[in-house]
């Protein structure tokens, strides 16, 4: 090797040293520039970069590579002092020795997180602490060797040096639910959690985590005595659940939340009954399934040691039945077993209509539900009015109709085509589309004279009905 001077790095690939060497072996002297600008064209990039003069004869080397910058810089929208700080490390090589933190408030910027790029940090998060009040954001520079990589900058953190509430009495582990809970106390502090003897201060408690879907009641606004502290006392919540939290709050103050608590069922007063809310007419009690639960006043599921016999019910005129099981055998009781808080049945009814299901225990507040049941599939037809006696030459009044009806003799909701005809002289129309289940025949005529005449319907898949024979003439 020779020439006057050499700058080399020791990552260059000795492909890339060969090219060099050609490349200024062909252009001679005035290489530089023109290097420079072919490297920064084909291995160009803004997040890090690296240059080599080469002066005079001989030959040079040189590594070129990217350093990408960290990524997903995110910071909370809100915070006290102490910012949490997050970023997705740089991907591929080379791989940075570790990342400095700049805060922006406006246009200046500053060092955060104890770090620099003499003093990276070697993580992916860190606490930027002592950050004045207002709105700032971050960017993550990588660091490797002399190479720098900037990241995107974070959203917005708003920062509130606020004085905080702190629970002193927590809620008890349990409470049973409409029962008062334990009472609880909360004190003021300041940011930096020295306790604030302020009184007068009216602070407000709310449920937070709320895994039953419970309401808080009682007096949710207490006043802070001279030691900055507040109680409240007969708070209840009513509805079971595990993981209730509280919320205190009050304006000007970061808020708390108490430790977890659970609600318990109260006492058993009353069945509760749930169930699909329509079904299909039927012989066989395949409606459901029901169920039938004893609860609380509140609505929760109470679980008792000892098995409650149900009575079932229904409002029904029809031919009705429950059964434990769809198609089951007809009982008129279902038991809630012991350790359980509900059993299950089924309803079947042979008429259409809405019915009120009701399930009753002595002792207990019987619970009801309705459900609506619907025609089954049409079977027959049926012919009105139930004696033709027609005119000649006269439009039958009141008109013909024909009933497409289930088995039941419930009308069903068809509007299939229903075809009317007779061997004596018929006149008018002969087909017309039921509606709701009813086809309406209003131009019917007999002409001439007619004996032992009939009047027939028809519609697919259903059998034919006839009327009652009669004369005309």
């Amino acid at each position: 090797m020779s020439g006057r001077r050499n700058t080399s790095s020791p990552e260059a690939p000795h492909g890339f040293r060969r090219g060099l060497v050609l490349f200024r072996r062909i252009f001679g002297r005035g290489a530089t520039a023109a290097a420079a600008l072919v490297v920064a064209t084909l291995f160009g990039a803004t997040a890090a970069s690296a240059y080599w003069p080469a002066i005079g004869t001989g030959s040079t080397t040189a590594a070129v590579a990217t350093l990408a910058p960290p990524t997903n810089v995110a910071v909370p929208a809100t915070s006290n002092s102490n910012v949490a700080v997050a970023w997705t490390a740089s991907a591929g090589t080379p791989a940075p020795t570790g990342y400095y933190v700049t805060r922006v408030t406006g246009a200046t910027s500053m060092l955060a997180c104890g770090s620099s790029p003499a003093a990276p940090i070697t993580g992916t998060g860190c606490t930027d602490s002592s950050v004045p009040e207002g709105t700032h954001h971050y960017v993550v520079t990588a660091v490797h060797r002399s190479w720098t990589a900037v990241s995107l900058a974070s959203g917005n953190v708003t920062v509130d040096n606020m004085n905080t509430i702190n629970f002193i009495v927590q809620p008890g582990a349990t409470v049973v639910a409409g029962s008062p809970l334990q009472p609880v106390t909360v004190e003021l502090r300041t940011a930096f959690g020295i306790k604030l003897l302020a009184s007068g201060v009216q602070v407000t408690i709310g449920i937070g985590n709320n895994p039953g879907g419970g309401t808080l009641s009682g007096t949710l606004t207490a006043t802070t005595n001279i030691w900055g502290e507040a109680t409240f006392t007969g708070l209840s919540i009513n509805k079971a659940g595990t993981g209730y939290t509280l919320i205190a709050s009050r304006a000007g103050y970061s808020g708390a939340v108490s430790t977890p608590f659970a609600v318990t069922a109260a006492a058993a007063t009353q069945l509760g009954v749930t169930g699909p809310a329509s079904g299909t007419a039927s012989s066989a009690a395949t409606v459901g399934p029901f169920t039938v639960e004893r609860q609380d006043a509140y609505g929760n599921p109470v679980t008792a040691t000892t098995s409650t016999d149900v009575t079932l019910g229904s409002t029904s005129t029809g031919t009705k039945l429950f059964a434990a099981a769809s198609g089951g055998a007809a009982v008129t009781a279902v038991t809630i077993p012991a350790n359980s808080a509900s059993a299950s049945f089924f309803y079947g009814d042979t008429k259409a209509g809405a019915h009120t299901l009701t399930a009753s225990r002595t002792g207990l507040t019987a619970g009801a539900t309705t459900v609506m049941v619907s025609a089954a599939a049409a079977s027959k037809l049926v012919l009105g009015p139930a004696q033709i006696a027609p005119l000649k030459n006269t439009i039958i009044n009141p008109p013909v109709t024909v009933s497409i009806q289930d088995f039941f003799g419930n009308l069903t909701n068809s509007t299939a085509t229903v075809t009317v005809s007779s061997l004596c002289n018929l006149r008018g129309t002969l087909s017309v589309s039921a509606v709701a289940g009813v086809a309406t025949f209003s131009t019917l005529s007999f002409n001439g004279n007619g004996a032992n005449c009939t009047l027939d319907a028809g519609s697919t898949g259903l059998p034919t009905v006839s009327s009652n024979t009669f004369s005309y003439g």
